[in-house]
């Protein structure tokens, strides 16, 4: 028995996270004797044991729900990857660049979104026009919190060629760029592959878990992104004031910072 409920509590739920596949377990659904032969500090308890304790971490025996994201078996494993390359670019920064890679729609209209307003009366209303849209693609390193991003009509091959491309010029003296990035296939597409070989570029694409967005700090860059500016904005009429405003935000973020590393998970408190 684990002497620390709460690291006991944290253990069991990492590993009920997991499909049982991804230890080497050949069953599709979790049992008491899995758990047992797979959380180290269980095997010397009987299965009545276990029972007893999943009810005092509060884990219950429950039904599943469909159309839940399928897991990824190479999860451990592409994380490794990444973890391996992060830690080549802590070593020989000047070298070894690491960033996180993502993609982001944005709307004329404004989201709606939280906001003061006097008790009995109508919250300030999100108005906007007809709707159109555009593609932002942004890149966070993980050693300054500097974001590279550019604003696109749409991200087709070409452009996500494009875009690598021009991310990895900011970066002169490093020998290998690494980018971590999720399964899209534009991203691994033959044309970016051999594209980006022809120019001998120093990009290596990692990809990152299938349907595991909390693997990617980015994610928290656009949630920051619509916490800021892009919620109840007053461009809905002002499609080029919009585009121009979302420019300047990653402007002034593009030297990067400690505070913003902090923001989106990748600097410890």
């Amino acid at each position: 028995m684990h002497a620390d409920l709460e690291v006991a509590a944290g253990d069991l739920q990492e590993v009920l996270h997991h499909h049982p596949q991804l230890h080497g377990l050949s069953r599709s659904r979790w049992r008491l004797a899995d758990l047992r032969q797979v959380i180290p500090w269980m095997q010397e308890l009987s299965l009545a044991g276990i029972c007893r304790l999943l009810k005092r971490l509060d884990v219950r025996y429950k039904r599943g729900r469909a159309h839940v994201h399928s897991p990824d078996l190479q999860y451990h494993s592409k994380l490794a990857a990444i973890s391996a390359a992060r830690q080549l670019a802590q070593q020989a920064p000047q070298e070894v660049v690491f960033l996180y890679e993502d993609e982001f729609t944005f709307y004329s209209r404004p989201p709606v979104g939280r906001t003061y307003g006097p008790r009995g009366d109508c919250a300030s209303r999100a108005t906007g026009a007809e709707l159109i849209t555009r593609r932002i693609a942004a890149c966070v390193d993980v050693a300054s919190g500097a974001l590279l991003a550019r604003q696109r009509d749409r991200y087709n091959v070409k452009e996500m060629y494009r875009f690598f491309w021009w991310v990895e010029r900011p970066y002169p003296q490093a020998d290998v760029i690494y980018i971590a990035l999720d399964n899209w296939q534009v991203h691994f597409h033959d044309y970016v592959c051999e594209h980006l070989a022809k120019r001998h570029s120093r990009i290596r694409l990692l990809r990152l878990p299938t349907y595991a967005p909390w693997t990617n700090p980015v994610e928290k860059v656009w949630r920051l992104l619509h916490e800021s500016l892009l919620d109840q904005h007053p461009y809905g009429q002002q499609w080029l004031a919009l585009k121009q405003a979302i420019t300047d935000w990653f402007a002034c973020r593009r030297e990067g910072s400690a505070e913003l590393l902090h923001t989106i998970g990748l600097l410890p408190d």
